[in-house]
């Protein structure tokens, strides 16, 4: 049986055949049911499989990022040009001089805790586009935790590397 990693958990993956011709991904309390269109070809049902979860990823990584960055931007107000979501193969996340955040859309399948880390992580490269003792500090203000948050990071990314999630 398939499987998805969403929110830190791994879910099997039920799939239902319908000849509707829209296709859904719905996410249960211990299960992922996709239900898909029984007139595709198996290449096309695995592609439009894909195309769900990507969809799913996108859209809870934009909703977590949104209300993390309400927070923020409440205790430490900073301009931000744009937030984009990308297929990264390497990274959780980047800033930029321009005041541009960019997140990986895998990081839904991060623990709430370890993504709203990363969110806090770039926000705080709009004050120091460095990893100096003055940035950790920023982002030791947003959260306390943060050095067993990245630990806990870094041990999940040696069990799945960013771009074999």
């Amino acid at each position: 049986m398939e499987q998805i990693i969403y929110l830190g958990r791994t879910l099997p993956l039920k799939i239902d055949y319908h000849p509707l011709k829209k296709s859904r991904l719905q996410i249960h309390q211990d299960y992922v049911q996709a239900t898909l269109c029984y007139d595709l070809s198996s290449r096309q049902q695995k592609e439009q499989l894909q195309q769900l979860q990507e969809k799913l990823y996108r859209r809870s990584t934009a909703n977590i990022i949104e209300e993390t960055m309400l927070l923020l931007r409440s205790f430490a107000p900073r301009p931000v040009k744009g937030i984009r979501f990308k297929k990264m193969r390497s990274r959780w996340g980047s800033a930029s001089a321009n005041n541009n955040l960019n997140f990986n859309i895998d990081l839904a399948k991060l623990p709430l805790h370890l993504q709203q880390y990363i969110v806090i992580h770039e926000y705080c490269h709009l004050f120091e586009m460095n990893h100096s003792p003055k940035f950790w500090a920023k982002v030791q203000q947003f959260d306390p935790r943060y050095r067993e948050h990245r630990r806990e990071l870094r041990r999940l990314e040696k069990s799945w590397r960013p771009d074999s999630r």
